[in-house]
């Protein structure tokens, strides 16, 4: 092996003896400090979701009703209960 090829693929930091480093799918290597940088971003990209829509009582009442009338309400009735409702068409349909 060549000592030149054991380098980080992000920061091209040479990697010592005792350096812990990450072998990825492709075979390259990348020094603990990338590889935990790189985990935490792609965490909070994945923790970066739409909130939950917070349904009041009213809210709940009305869509309860009508799905109580109708359990697969045409997209007319949900387009009038989004309305109603002030929610968004996803959160009347779900």
């Amino acid at each position: 092996y060549h000592l030149h090829c054991f380098a980080c693929i992000i920061c091209s930091r040479q990697l010592a003896t005792g350096d812990e480093f990450y072998l990825m799918e492709d075979g390259r290597l990348v020094c603990k400090e990338d590889y935990e940088t790189a985990k935490q971003n792609d965490d909070s990209e994945a923790g970066a979701k739409r909130p939950r829509t917070t349904i009041t009582a009213k809210q709940l009442e009305t869509l309860k009703n009508a799905y109580k009338n109708s359990p697969k309400p045409a997209r007319h009735v949900r387009e009038q209960l989004s309305s109603e409702t002030g929610l968004d068409m996803r959160v009347v349909q779900v």
